[in-house]
């Protein structure tokens, strides 16, 4: 069986990550904890144990470019749970309250949160939260009895975040009811803090070519040798990612990156919220296959000039394959003036000194 350590050499032995002795005790730490299908069983009974000193999840916070969202991910592929599920932790949010909601107007239901509670533990026994922040008071009121009954139910969670348990919600409105959450996180989970120094996701980028400006076979095996290096060979799944109660599909993803031909991006109904989205669900943005745009694709240019704006406001790396350089790609039409930035963001988001800033968790 395959197991964390196990796929951690593998990385180590691609060079796609580098050694390390704190990253390679984490990985040991989380070996121990990490729910399999072997141990879901008896993990459950432990959990319902009157003694129980059971630990109900994982929550690991450090700064960007850490490694966090990179073990994570190793967790949820290695773990062999067949209920488990990796969603942003804003979205889960927003699916618990319309669940709720649904609950209020159904008769017969006298404790919605318990019912929903029950209904996420029944779904999930491997629940993965990536950007864990809180900062609705209508998520605060609630989180403290949602997670304890979810634990309940033999759900373990594992939660990223850029902040440390104690500072959750820091200056929210009474705050001092969520402060019980941030002694469940504390006491019930294992707490990891993988402050470091290195960027791992940084130097596995270094010296990649990230512009393509000729389409054909052979730029589309330079793109798939490049996601291959990125992800490690990890196998592709599908997200779903919530907007505003749509479902976004993204397919074709592994280890943050996703990678989107682009009809499926600029020739689809999606907008601004959807790209901005994308951009927060993914550390890497691969955009293959885009065409000349002629001044008749009014729509189109404006999608991808929406894209580009919202992947570079939001310091995102990106990989893309096109017919021709950044302002070959539109010369005319009603957006020239618009695509003109649009163009000098592109040449910008392939520089070293944007490579440097990139935002990568």
């Amino acid at each position: 069986m395959k197991t964390i350590i196990k796929t951690y050499k593998e990385y180590l032995d691609k060079g796609l990550v580098e050694e390390d002795s704190f990253q390679k005790d984490v990985v040991e730490l989380l070996e121990t904890v990490i729910p399999f299908k072997k141990n879901l069983i008896n993990r459950i009974r432990e959990i319902n144990s009157p003694k129980s000193t059971a630990l109900f999840g994982v929550y690991m916070w450090g700064e960007a470019g850490s490694g966090k969202t990179m073990l994570m991910d190793m967790c949820f592929q290695t773990s062999t749970v067949n209920l488990k599920k990796r969603i942003h932790f804003q979205e889960f949010m927003v699916d618990v309250h319309q669940r709720l909601h649904k609950c209020r107007n159904e008769q017969g239901i006298n404790d919605p949160l318990s019912f929903v509670a029950k209904e996420i533990s029944d779904e999930v026994k491997f629940l993965c939260f990536d950007e864990f922040q809180v900062n609705d008071i209508a998520d605060a009121s609630i989180l403290t009895k949602l997670f304890e009954l979810i634990f309940e139910g033999g759900t373990f969670i594992f939660s990223t975040s850029n902040i440390v348990p104690k500072a959750l919600y820091k200056d929210g409105l009474h705050r001092e009811r969520f402060l019980p959450f941030i002694e469940l996180i504390e006491t019930s989970c294992m707490n990891i803090n993988l402050t470091t120094k290195k960027d791992y996701r940084k130097n596995r980028l270094q010296d990649l070519k990230t512009y393509f400006s000729i389409l054909g076979n052979e730029t589309e095996v330079s793109i798939n040798e490049i996601f291959y290096n990125l992800t490690g060979g990890a196998k592709l799944s599908d997200r779903k990612l919530l907007i505003k109660g749509r479902d976004l599909i993204v397919k074709n993803h592994a280890m943050g990156c996703a990678r989107f031909k682009y009809e499926n991006l600029c020739c689809q109904p999606l907008g601004p919220e959807d790209f901005l989205t994308i951009a927060r669900e993914f550390d890497i943005i691969f955009i293959e296959n885009i065409p000349k745009i002629g001044p008749e694709k009014r729509n189109e240019i404006r999608r991808f000039i929406s894209l580009i704006d919202a992947l570079y406001d939001s310091n995102r790396r990106v990989v893309i394959s096109a017919d021709g350089e950044p302002e070959e790609i539109y010369k005319k039409g009603d957006s020239e003036f618009e695509f003109k930035r649009c163009a000098s963001r592109l040449h910008e988001m392939r520089s070293n000194e944007y490579i440097d800033s990139s935002r990568i968790y």
